[in-house]
Protein backbone atom coordinates (compact mmCIF):
# COMPACT_ATOMS: atom_id res chain seq x y z
CA UNK A 1 0.00 0.00 0.00
CA UNK A 2 0.97 3.30 -0.51
CA UNK A 3 -1.11 7.13 0.29
CA UNK A 4 -0.88 10.76 0.06
CA UNK A 5 -2.27 13.09 2.31
CA UNK A 6 -1.33 16.79 1.44
CA UNK A 7 1.22 18.77 2.81
CA UNK A 8 -1.26 21.42 3.83
CA UNK A 9 -3.79 21.13 7.21
CA UNK A 10 -5.32 22.19 9.45
CA UNK A 11 -4.87 21.27 13.59
CA UNK A 12 -7.42 20.14 15.16
CA UNK A 13 -6.96 21.90 18.11
CA UNK A 14 -7.43 25.22 16.59
CA UNK A 15 -10.93 24.11 15.02
CA UNK A 16 -11.96 22.68 18.50
CA UNK A 17 -10.94 26.23 20.28
CA UNK A 18 -13.01 28.18 17.71
CA UNK A 19 -15.84 25.54 17.86
CA UNK A 20 -16.17 25.32 20.88
CA UNK A 21 -15.83 21.27 21.08
CA UNK A 22 -13.53 19.34 23.58
CA UNK A 23 -10.18 18.51 21.80
CA UNK A 24 -10.15 15.66 23.98
CA UNK A 25 -13.20 14.40 21.94
CA UNK A 26 -11.79 14.95 18.51
CA UNK A 27 -8.06 13.21 19.57
CA UNK A 28 -8.62 10.65 21.91
CA UNK A 29 -12.62 9.81 21.17
CA UNK A 30 -12.41 9.71 17.05
CA UNK A 31 -8.72 10.03 16.60
CA UNK A 32 -8.31 13.35 14.49
CA UNK A 33 -5.52 15.47 14.87
CA UNK A 34 -4.86 17.47 11.65
CA UNK A 35 -7.36 18.16 8.93
CA UNK A 36 -5.47 17.52 5.44
CA UNK A 37 -6.37 20.78 2.98
CA UNK A 38 -5.38 20.22 -0.63
CA UNK A 39 -3.27 22.89 -2.05
CA UNK A 40 -4.54 24.84 -5.51
CA UNK A 41 -2.90 22.08 -7.79
CA UNK A 42 -4.38 19.44 -5.54
CA UNK A 43 -6.78 16.92 -6.18
CA UNK A 44 -8.02 13.65 -6.04
CA UNK A 45 -6.82 12.98 -9.38
CA UNK A 46 -3.53 14.23 -8.50
CA UNK A 47 -3.67 12.60 -5.06
CA UNK A 48 -4.35 9.30 -6.92
CA UNK A 49 -1.68 9.50 -9.35
CA UNK A 50 0.95 10.36 -6.23
CA UNK A 51 -0.44 7.38 -3.91
CA UNK A 52 0.01 5.17 -7.10
CA UNK A 53 3.41 6.22 -8.65
CA UNK A 54 4.55 5.53 -5.28
CA UNK A 55 3.06 2.19 -5.47
CA UNK A 56 4.80 1.72 -8.75
CA UNK A 57 8.20 2.39 -7.71
CA UNK A 58 8.24 0.74 -4.55
CA UNK A 59 7.12 -2.33 -5.55
CA UNK A 60 9.41 -2.15 -8.82
CA UNK A 61 6.48 -2.47 -10.84
CA UNK A 62 6.56 -2.44 -14.99
CA UNK A 63 3.60 0.30 -15.86
CA UNK A 64 2.82 -2.34 -19.00
CA UNK A 65 1.98 -5.43 -16.99
CA UNK A 66 -1.23 -3.27 -14.67
CA UNK A 67 -3.83 -4.69 -16.54
CA UNK A 68 -6.38 -2.10 -14.29
CA UNK A 69 -6.49 0.66 -11.89
CA UNK A 70 -9.87 1.20 -10.26
CA UNK A 71 -10.64 4.05 -8.63
CA UNK A 72 -13.25 4.31 -5.91
CA UNK A 73 -13.83 8.30 -5.28
CA UNK A 74 -16.73 10.86 -4.67
CA UNK A 75 -14.69 13.79 -5.99
CA UNK A 76 -15.05 13.65 -9.72
CA UNK A 77 -13.35 16.76 -11.78
CA UNK A 78 -16.14 16.17 -14.25
CA UNK A 79 -19.04 14.45 -15.49
CA UNK A 80 -17.77 13.25 -18.89
CA UNK A 81 -14.37 11.51 -18.03
CA UNK A 82 -13.43 9.44 -14.97
CA UNK A 83 -10.95 11.09 -12.97
CA UNK A 84 -8.86 8.05 -12.95
CA UNK A 85 -7.73 8.79 -16.40
CA UNK A 86 -6.21 11.85 -15.25
CA UNK A 87 -4.71 10.01 -12.88
CA UNK A 88 -3.61 7.64 -15.30
CA UNK A 89 -2.53 10.72 -17.74
CA UNK A 90 -0.34 12.00 -15.23
CA UNK A 91 1.57 8.52 -14.50
CA UNK A 92 2.12 7.63 -18.71
CA UNK A 93 3.82 11.44 -18.16
CA UNK A 94 5.76 10.53 -15.35
CA UNK A 95 6.98 6.53 -16.12
CA UNK A 96 7.31 7.23 -20.22
CA UNK A 97 11.04 8.19 -19.77
CA UNK A 98 11.55 4.57 -18.79
CA UNK A 99 8.65 2.92 -20.21
CA UNK A 100 7.26 4.69 -23.40
CA UNK A 101 4.25 6.93 -23.52
CA UNK A 102 1.83 4.12 -24.46
CA UNK A 103 2.94 2.35 -20.76
CA UNK A 104 -0.56 2.28 -19.65
CA UNK A 105 -1.89 1.53 -23.01
CA UNK A 106 -3.19 -1.67 -22.26
CA UNK A 107 -5.10 -1.03 -18.32
CA UNK A 108 -8.56 -0.88 -17.87
CA UNK A 109 -9.56 2.34 -15.70
CA UNK A 110 -12.73 2.67 -13.94
CA UNK A 111 -14.16 5.32 -11.04
CA UNK A 112 -16.43 3.70 -8.79
CA UNK A 113 -18.48 6.82 -7.46
CA UNK A 114 -20.77 5.94 -3.96
CA UNK A 115 -19.19 7.57 -1.07
CA UNK A 116 -16.71 5.51 1.16
CA UNK A 117 -18.13 2.23 -0.58
CA UNK A 118 -16.63 3.02 -3.99
CA UNK A 119 -13.20 1.76 -3.07
CA UNK A 120 -14.39 -1.49 -1.18
CA UNK A 121 -16.47 -2.36 -4.51
CA UNK A 122 -13.12 -1.54 -6.20
CA UNK A 123 -10.77 -3.92 -4.10
CA UNK A 124 -13.48 -6.56 -4.48
CA UNK A 125 -14.09 -6.17 -8.40
CA UNK A 126 -10.23 -6.78 -8.52
CA UNK A 127 -9.75 -9.58 -6.10
CA UNK A 128 -11.91 -11.29 -8.44
CA UNK A 129 -10.41 -10.55 -11.83
CA UNK A 130 -6.86 -11.46 -9.90
CA UNK A 131 -7.96 -14.75 -8.81
CA UNK A 132 -9.07 -15.79 -12.03
CA UNK A 133 -5.22 -15.50 -13.93
CA UNK A 134 -2.56 -15.50 -11.15
CA UNK A 135 -0.52 -13.44 -13.79
CA UNK A 136 -2.77 -10.60 -12.94
CA UNK A 137 -1.90 -7.10 -11.70
CA UNK A 138 -4.41 -4.33 -10.69
CA UNK A 139 -4.22 -1.30 -8.30
CA UNK A 140 -7.31 -0.22 -6.42
CA UNK A 141 -7.27 3.34 -5.50
CA UNK A 142 -9.44 5.58 -3.09
CA UNK A 143 -8.91 9.29 -3.01
CA UNK A 144 -10.92 11.94 -2.24
CA UNK A 145 -11.68 15.57 -0.86
CA UNK A 146 -14.42 15.46 1.98
CA UNK A 147 -16.10 18.48 2.73
CA UNK A 148 -18.74 19.55 4.86
CA UNK A 149 -20.62 22.37 5.82
CA UNK A 150 -19.12 24.98 8.11
CA UNK A 151 -20.15 24.57 11.65
CA UNK A 152 -22.06 21.10 10.88
CA UNK A 153 -21.34 18.30 13.02
CA UNK A 154 -19.11 16.71 10.02
CA UNK A 155 -17.08 19.69 9.60
CA UNK A 156 -14.12 17.76 12.12
CA UNK A 157 -13.93 15.06 9.86
CA UNK A 158 -13.45 16.08 6.72
CA UNK A 159 -9.93 16.37 4.98
CA UNK A 160 -8.66 15.12 1.64
CA UNK A 161 -6.07 12.04 0.84
CA UNK A 162 -5.39 9.06 -1.22
CA UNK A 163 -4.32 5.27 -1.03
CA UNK A 164 -3.75 2.51 -3.28
CA UNK A 165 -3.35 -0.69 -3.07
CA UNK A 166 -1.23 -3.36 -5.14
CA UNK A 167 -3.84 -6.33 -5.93
CA UNK A 168 -1.91 -9.41 -7.62
CA UNK A 169 -1.50 -13.24 -6.30
CA UNK A 170 1.23 -13.29 -3.67
CA UNK A 171 1.75 -9.12 -3.62
CA UNK A 172 4.55 -9.32 -0.65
Amino acid sequence: MAFYAPKLYLDLRALAAKREISYDKLSQGLGLYKMAICDVHEDAATMAAEAIAELIERNDLDPRQIGRIYLGTESALDMAKPTGTYAVEMLAQRFAPRFGADCFRQCDVLDMTFACIGAVDALQNTLDWVSADRARIGIVVASDIAKYELQSTGEYTQGAGAVAMLIKHHPH
